[in-house]
């Protein structure tokens, strides 16, 4: 070798290291300085070009690798470049005769057989992997191959060893430190997997991949504010990676910014226009359907437009169209769970039951895992008084994200179908008060079977509890967290949800929802003293008229102008028993109600439930939407008229008047969605008949049945 071509040869070395070290512009000064007259300089065009592609310039590494290839035609290294820069240009058949030009040229290199296996498929892509295995067993580009394969497979365990292999071969490679993370994410190890993804960073310290899938880990474990930290990183390490913008977006959504999500999703669509998420996403937030029928033209066979365009629609006047889009994208993708799914749910919320269970039904068939399908067929069958069937639908809630977010767990057994008298059975709360509330009406015919109890509730109803059940222990309890926790000295758990299923309720077994909760009798007392002398020879009747709760509370809100008819009955002391209310809503209520109200009394009922029930004890009778005073009135044995919008909660079946909770409550329907005068009408008729009944001073106290 002349003096020349070492010279050269050191420069292509030198090059070459920089290059792996990831300093390519001096790595390109180093090729450039090869003389074109040296036998080395065919070398020098080859490896310059491979550089440019690895920048991105792909016309820039095209040229060069042809005048690589013109000066020296039996280059089998340019040859494989070669086919490496027309396979990124979309020619997969001309990168193909590239390579096998390269593989005949040089049968012994193992780039150009992992090129060529990169195009080829099923036996042929095996078979040159494990040839380009066999030249060179530790060869990292084969093996990162086998690892994807086994990936795409499922075979995650098996990616991460081999990925393992890899990196003892070679401890900084990259791919293999990234594809070992993503292993372990897919093993559902995300601390570890994460660990894997540091460990890239120190290598490729700005790579929009990495720090974007660590946004993933931080997004799925319900941290947006890290997860939109980690996107916003990825964006500005890769300013062309679409994903990583629209994973910003997506977590400024859930951290409320919605108006801030707007461009990185029209940033993604500008680095990948066919982003039909994305310009659904869109036409969601501009209240746009222009974005939506964009995605639609992007796929027509795709359901998602069609449901954001059913969403969308949901804003027409009687939502019309909405059902319409729906069916739509049920007929486009009938093997989709979420759209009959949906369909089902928007039945429920017009009032057809029926309909819901049985596109309830067709989800569940489709994918026995939609567990927020089973609970929506559930609350239509209770709904429908078919106990039998949505109690055991039921059941699933608790697989529900939502469910499983509350779940408490136990290293005892659940109890299923055993008797549980002489059992020790320790039942938990998992839903609202109210429900916790109606749930525990069951708890006295538990106590008369023998069973021995302890109740794990909220910290506001433990008092309640302990003092209506003297016999059932009441421990101090934090939130789950997903920890087994201690049972208690318990044979078996059950969640209070699951109660109605195990005893059969309304549906064969022998056991009835009864009054339970007993007052502080004292407090009662004296509040009902107070009560009657600020308003003496009057009768008293507890009202609260609006919900807060965020989905239904407007169809359970009673506008103050209609109870100007129920204030104009004689003899009736209104007195309030309203939660999160301030004067001014006090003052606004009465003036537009027309009517004095007593909210002096002291009790604020969100966060005194003990004080809630006595002063729902009280008073003589309880007139409310359906909330939970309507629940203290009922396992008070409190009488109580409580108004249901149509298509009511589950607990109050479809026509009747009465409860099958709550003995003495009565319910007052809607007929017509929004309409409450009607309802307020019978209301003050029915006030004036009850006020002009014979009254006692005798205050009822509550007993519980032994």
């Amino acid at each position: 070798m002349s003096l020349v071509s070492q010279a050269s040869q050191r420069l292509i070395d030198e090059g070459l290291r920089r290059q792996r070290e990831g300093f390519l512009a001096q790595a390109a000064r180093l090729y450039r300085r090869v003389p074109p007259d040296d036998d080395r300089y065919p070398d020098a065009l080859n490896l310059l070009g491979a550089l440019r592609l690895e920048e991105g310039r792909v016309p820039e590494a095209l040229e060069l690798v042809e005048r690589a290839i013109q000066a020296r035609p039996d280059h089998a290294g340019a040859w494989g470049s070669l086919g490496g820069i027309v396979q990124r240009l979309q020619r997969p058949r001309v990168a193909e005769r590239c390579y096998r030009r390269s593989i005949l040229l040089a049968p012994g290199r193992v780039d150009s057989a992992v090129g060529l296996s990169r195009i080829v498929a099923g036996a042929a892509r095996d078979a040159l992997l494990g040839r380009a295995l066999r030249v060179s067993p530790l060869d990292e580009n084969a093996l990162r191959e086998v690892c994807a394969d086994l990936a795409r497979r499922g075979r995650a365990a098996a990616a991460a060893g081999q990925y393992r292999r890899l990196l003892t071969a070679h401890p900084a490679a990259s791919a293999a430190l990234f594809g070992l993370g993503n292993a372990l994410r897919d093993l559902g190890e995300p601390d570890a997997a994460e660990t894997q993804y540091r460990r890239t960073l120190c290598v490729l310290p700005r790579s929009g991949n990495v720090l974007n899938n660590m946004g993933l880990l931080a997004f799925n474990r319900g941290d947006w504010a890290t997860a939109e930290e980690r996107f916003a990183a990825a964006s500005r390490g890769d300013p062309r990676l679409a994903a990583a913008r629209t994973n910003r977006a997506r977590a400024l959504q859930k951290l409320g910014r919605e108006p801030e999500a707007v461009l990185p999703y029209k940033r993604g669509l500008l680095i990948e226009p066919a982003g039909l998420a994305a310009c659904c996403e869109l036409a969601g937030l501009l209240d746009d359907r222009r974005w939506a029928f964009r995605a639609r033209s992007l796929d027509p066979d795709a359901p998602e437009p069609y449901n954001r365009l059913a969403v969308l629609a949901t804003r027409n006047p009687g939502r019309a169209g909405v059902m319409a889009w729906l069916r739509r994208g049920a007929a486009i993708k009938p093997d989709d769970p979420d759209a009959w799914y949906n369909i089902g749910v928007e039945h429920g919320r017009a009032g057809d039951p029926e309909a819901a269970v049985l596109n309830g039904t067709r989800a569940t068939c489709v994918s026995d895992r939609h567990v927020t399908a089973h609970l929506n067929t559930a609350l239509a069958l209770l709904l429908l008084e078919r106990f039998r069937e949505g109690w055991r639908a039921h059941a699933r809630r608790l697989e529900t994200p939502e469910g499983a977010a509350i779940r408490r767990r136990f290293a005892i057994p659940q109890w299923t179908a055993e008797d549980p008298a002489g059992r020790h059975l320790l039942l938990w709360g998992e839903q609202g008060i109210g429900d916790e509330v109606q749930f525990l009406t069951l708890v006295p015919y538990l106590l008369r079977r023998g069973v021995r109890l302890t109740i794990l509730t909220e910290a506001r109803l433990r008092p309640i509890v302990g003092r209506s059940f003297p016999e059932v222990a009441v421990p101090e309890v934090s939130a789950p967290n997903g920890a087994i926790e201690a049972h208690h000295g318990a044979d078996l758990h059950l969640a209070f949800g699951d109660l109605p299923h195990r005893l059969e309720l309304f549906c064969g077994g022998d056991a009835v929802p009864e009054p339970w909760i007993v007052p502080e009798a004292d407090r009662v007392a004296a509040l009902r003293s107070s009560l009657r002398a600020r308003h003496p020879g009057k009768r008293l009747v507890g009202i609260t008229w609006r919900s807060i709760a965020p989905k239904s509370g407007v169809r359970r809100t009673i506008p103050p102008p209609l109870w100007r008819k129920p204030a104009q009955v004689p003899g009736i002391a209104f007195v309030s028993l309203q939660y999160a209310a301030q004067e001014a809503d006090f003052s606004a209520f009465e003036i537009e109600a027309g009517l004095s109200l007593d909210n002096g009394h002291g009790v604020e009922p969100v966060h005194d439930l003990d004080g809630l029930a006595a002063l729902v004890a009280a008073v003589d009778l309880i007139v409310c939407p359906a909330n939970n005073t309507v629940h203290f009135a009922g396992a008070l044995g409190k009488p109580c008229w409580t108004l249901v919008p149509t298509n009511p909660d589950w607990r109050w079946g479809l026509g009747r008047a009465d409860s099958l909770w709550y003995p003495r409550t009565v319910v007052y329907r809607q007929e017509t969605d929004d309409e409450w005068r009607p309802v307020m009408a019978r209301v003050a008729a029915d006030l004036a008949k009850w006020s002009a009944e014979p009254a006692t001073d005798a205050l009822e106290r509550p007993q519980r049945v032994t």
